[in-house]
């Protein structure tokens, strides 16, 4: 006899005899097949998120608690080496260069993305070829766009002509340490504003003509279309375009190794060129381990910031 407010085991649950059969005929129904050819088909690209970022990430964070010169086995040191990198003053220069050409370049690409993909948004003649031509330089191979920039900023190179010409002076781009970092910005502005401009473009042609017919019944149009239809059903878009341009600009490293390699006194040593360095001319692979889990959790802070502000500022 059972005691009163005594528990019921799981094994003594009753058990509905329909159940099991209702799970068979689920497993052998279309929806279930369906589902396992979506599973099998994701399974490649997941194999190749764990072999290749995950299993990575985590080497990555083990050798960061160790000393390790890629040639006598790993020794464990705790906190050591991300201590020393909070001493050193190279990485915070780094560090310094790195936020000044992320914020630096991003800022600049939003609004100038945004601007380029509501002109090629409007009725234009050859629309489709202006697009395609001003595509190009996000196409360009990320070492041709170096080797582009290292003859445009040479002295005699077409900047200082372009300058000469207004009737300015000629800039030494590659060896001034105040114009040097202003020289790779504008080296990014003319690679990534095509890019986004694309994905604002994408964006704005989502946007249901209906919104402006509506707008423009209620003495909404211009200035005022853009900002209460527009910008509002954009936003989705803009937090995409903010998030990833923060992300690529943050990893910039081949063509400040091809340009500059980091000079003039270290002003274009961005965080990805101090961890190349570290690790591999130095041999100090768990201070750039240390150093790339500090990159890494900076630009996770950063995203989690952004989506948290779009989406207070969405709730209003």
């Amino acid at each position: 006899m059972r005691m009163m407010g005594a528990r019921t085991t799981p094994a003594e649950l009753p058990v509905k005899p329909g159940a099991p059969v209702r799970a068979r005929a689920w497993l052998r129904s279309a929806e279930a097949r369906h589902q396992a050819w979506g599973y099998l088909f994701l399974a490649p690209m997941f194999v190749l998120l764990i072999v290749f970022k995950f299993i990575p990430m985590v080497q990555a964070f083990y050798l960061s608690l160790t000393s390790y010169d890629l040639l006598s086995p790993p020794k464990f040191v705790g906190l050591r080496n991300f201590v020393t990198l909070l001493e050193d003053p190279l990485f915070h220069q780094s560090v310094r260069v790195t936020a000044y050409y992320v914020f630096g370049t991003c800022v600049l690409i939003w609004f100038l993305a945004l601007g380029m993909a509501l002109i090629f948004n409007a009725p234009l003649p050859a629309k489709n070829t202006l697009r395609t031509i001003y595509f190009l330089p996000a196409i360009v191979p990320v070492v041709v766009y170096a080797i582009i920039w290292l003859f445009l900023f040479h002295p005699y190179g077409l900047l200082n002509v372009a300058l000469h010409a207004i009737g300015l002076p000629a800039i030494q781009w590659l060896t001034d340490t105040r114009a040097v970092l202003p020289g790779f910005i504008l080296a990014g502005l003319w690679r990534f504003v095509p890019y986004f401009m694309i994905i604002y473009l994408a964006g704005l042609q989502n946007i249901p003509h209906e919104y402006y017919e509506a707008a423009a019944i209620d003495g909404a149009a211009g200035a005022q279309a853009f900002r209460f239809v527009t910008l509002p059903l954009l936003r989705p878009t803009i937090l995409l375009v903010v998030v990833v341009s923060i992300i690529l600009m943050s990893k910039v490293f081949t063509n400040v190794l091809i340009i500059t390699g980091g000079g003039p006194d270290g002003a274009t040593r961005v965080l990805s060129l101090f961890i190349y360095q570290t690790g591999f001319q130095f041999f100090k692979m768990g201070l750039a381990s240390a150093a790339s889990i500090f990159l890494l959790f900076g630009t996770m802070t950063f995203t989690l910031l952004q989506l948290r502000l779009f989406r207070e500022d969405a709730r209003g």
